[in-house]
């Protein structure tokens, strides 16, 4: 790229807008250029010069590159787009000698600019494709064993997805009694009853292959394929706009559909969709999440709207540029849209995303003990063995091996009790971790076990348990003949796309996020004040003197305003929405649960609560130079040596006044911790994690 030229990745709505701009400012120095003429610069020959003039060569300095993925890259040559109004300002006969000029035509161009890249950002934010790196592998669906790697290696990497032997057997087994069902005559809802209130009237009569009633589940299916996913329950307004979500939502359903008396090219077809990069649109906003509705029938038929390689379109046409066709829907297809596989896959990600934020508060947290010269007393085990609360003594680990080395274990002189944020963190941090293993746990189990009405079981016998035995439960009982191949089993009517208990835990975790984001507000808070930090770092700077400006939250360390401005976002985060009783169809669906809202949130308060670490690692990065300064015998322990080196590398502790980036210290901060695995400096399975602890 050549030298003063600014890249901004735009998508293509953006693109256009910022080429849009770019031809309006060539229009605007074209007709100044007409405007400012003078006797011996006339309007032709200034218009001509315009022509070959590289200074006027506003449209080469905006040139615009697309790629397949449907976004676009911007080259933008500042000093090309200014040089132009700078030769016109000063042909115009007034007193405005060359600095105010300067500094008038660079307002404008820049306001042009910060319009495009605002205009850009909105543009992106429609939709946020993944970047397939891990299209080379493949995660074999068992429907028991998925795991939250797995889940986010399908849905933000792109590998690929096949479903076991066992599994499809399963799903052949329970495809075949809900047929058998309908031959021995047993109700089963929504496949020969309706749904909801109509939950007692039969829409079907003798064996399912009859051509009577081959003929109502084909009018069935054509009827409503191209509504699952639509309507009241399913939401409105403008799609989830990240397609990790969607891929998330798909490799959930594809690793329990085979629970779900489903048709073998149902199962295929969720397969398909994700391994050749097809995701269903769906609606988040106003669903109320008693089962999430997902519109992969509709797909799966050609119906609705999907998005393929980052594009929004029609699903058949998505279908279509994969190489996919629609398939027909058999037995009960049309109904399995009633998952909470969308919540479940959603969770699975935020499950990622939380561990990935609470090591890295961790390794930050080690950083600011080092910067703090704290007190390592409160971590140790006489403190944590006599308070057994087995997350918060896995914290405790955790940070005594990163410190490790550390001059903090040295005989310094170091005040007997720091601040309780700093003491106390250990209890928080556990507190998180706690919250977070019960989110896993329970998404895990969402992820893995069916969440369909009916449940559809194989092989269960009335002597499996004594309930099954009684009059009522044995109107259920299939006794097994040619549509099952022989085997028995029981299809029972129930509320398994309640997305409860999974939910409470959604929930649960940002109450416990914000009672340790306060303690890390706090915690930098208490470096302004030599009382705790028993050093004061404009002293030591000022006899240590270096090259101009040291970066550090507050000017020179602490918690900054930004750091408050964040924790007035995060508060409200804390606050529990507690679902509200709904009169839909007669009182039948009288809940709602609405976990898209509370994922979003918690989503939210994830991104926030890395903002404000981003502060807490400028600040405890600052004060492990400044301790480093006071004396350079010091030595940090490996985890918050690692870090501060590759930090340093971004954002200098000393660095000039004015950067040659838009990028502020804090924007860097932040991206860095976006971008950066907190694995990379401190491995995750160091210290093994509780195992059969009571932590519910």
């Amino acid at each position: 790229m050549p030298a003063g030229c600014v890249k901004l990745d735009v998508g293509l709505a953006g693109a256009a807008f910022t080429r849009a701009v770019m031809d309006l400012w060539c229009a605007i120095i074209r007709l100044l250029l007409w405007l400012t003429a003078t006797q011996n610069d006339t309007a032709d020959r200034l218009a001509e010069r315009a022509d070959y003039d590289p200074r006027f060569d506003c449209i080469k300095c905006g040139e615009i590159a697309y790629d397949s993925s449907a976004t676009a890259s911007l080259e933008l040559d500042s000093q090309a787009c200014l040089d132009p109004l700078v030769v016109v300002c000063r042909s115009v006969n007034q007193n405005m000698d060359h600095e105010r000029c300067n500094r008038f035509v660079r307002v404008v161009p820049v306001a042009l600019l910060c319009a495009c890249a605002v205009h850009s950002a909105a543009a992106s934010e429609a939709y946020r494709p993944i970047t397939a790196t891990m299209a080379n592998r493949t995660v074999t669906l068992t429907g028991h064993d998925l795991t939250i790697d797995q889940v986010v290696d399908i849905a933000r990497h792109g590998a690929k997805v096949t479903i076991s032997e066992e599994a499809m057997q399963r799903a052949a087994d329970s495809f075949g009694l809900m047929l058998e069902a309908q031959h021995e005559g047993i109700a089963v809802y929504r496949f020969n009853r309706l749904a909801g209130s109509g939950r007692e009237i039969a829409t079907m009569t003798g064996d399912p292959d009859t051509a009577e009633n081959t003929a109502k589940l084909a009018a069935r299916h054509e009827a409503r394929s191209g509504t699952i996913g639509q309507g009241p329950f399913a939401g409105f307004g403008e799609d989830m706009p990240d397609e990790d979500i969607g891929r998330a939502m798909l490799a959930v359903n594809a690793n329990i559909v085979t629970y779900e008396a489903a048709s073998p090219a149902y199962i295929k077809g969720i397969v398909d969709l994700l391994n050749y990069g097809v995701t269903p649109a769906v609606h988040w906003r106003g669903a109320i999440g008693e089962s999430d509705f997902v519109p992969v029938a509709a797909t799966l038929t050609g119906r609705g709207f999907a998005y393929f390689k980052g594009l929004r379109m029609p699903a058949a046409e998505a279908l279509a540029k994969a190489g996919l066709k629609p398939i027909h829907l058999e037995g009960n297809d049309e109904a399995l849209g009633t998952t909470s596989a969308l919540t479940a896959g959603f969770a699975a990600l935020l499950v990622s995303d939380a561990g990935e934020l609470i090591e890295w508060h961790d390794l930050i947290w080690a950083m600011d003990l080092e910067g703090m010269n704290g007190n390592v007393g409160p971590l140790s085990m006489p403190v944590q063995s006599t308070r057994p609360f087995p997350w918060a003594n896995f914290a405790a680990l955790r940070a005594l091996d990163m410190l490790r080395g550390s001059y903090l274990f040295d005989d310094e002189h170091r005040i007997l009790q720091d601040a309780e944020s700093v003491r106390a963190t250990v209890w928080r941090d556990g507190g998180v971790w706690a919250a977070w293993a019960r989110l896993r746990d329970s998404t895990l189990i969402q992820m893995n076990s069916t969440d369909h009405n009916p449940t559809v079981r194989p092989d269960i016998s009335p002597q499996d348990s004594w309930e099954l035995a009684t009059p009522q439960l044995m109107k259920f009982f299939v006794k097994g003949g040619k549509f099952s191949h022989g085997k028995h089993g029981y299809i029972l009517s129930n509320s398994d796309w309640d997305p409860y208990p999974l939910v409470n835990d959604v929930e649960a975790f940002p109450v416990a996020l914000v009672n340790l984001m306060v303690v890390v507000v706090q915690r930098m808070h208490r470096f302004e004040d030599p009382f705790f930090t028993v050093t004061d770092a404009a002293q030591v700077l000022k006899t240590h003197p270096g090259p101009e400006g040291a970066s550090g939250t507050g000017g020179g360390g602490g918690g900054g305003m930004i750091a408050d401005a964040l924790w007035q976002e995060l508060k409200p985060l804390a606050n529990p929405i507690p679902p509200d009783g709904v009169t839909a169809d007669k009182g039948v669906g009288d809940l709602d649960a609405v976990p898209m809202l509370k994922l979003m949130r918690m989503r939210q308060a994830l991104d926030v609560s890395r903002d404000m670490l981003g502060q807490d690692l400028l600040n405890a990065a600052f004060w492990i130079d400044l301790r480093k300064l006071e004396n350079p015998e010091r030595t940090f322990g490996s985890g918050p040596t690692a870090v501060w080196s590759s930090f340093r590398k971004v954002v200098p502790f000393r660095e000039p006044a004015v950067q040659p980036s838009f990028a502020t210290r804090d924007d860097i901060a932040a991206h860095f911790l976006q971008s950066t695995s907190a694995a990379s400096f401190y491995s995750t399975n160091a210290i093994s994690m509780p195992v059969g602890c009571a932590c519910r």
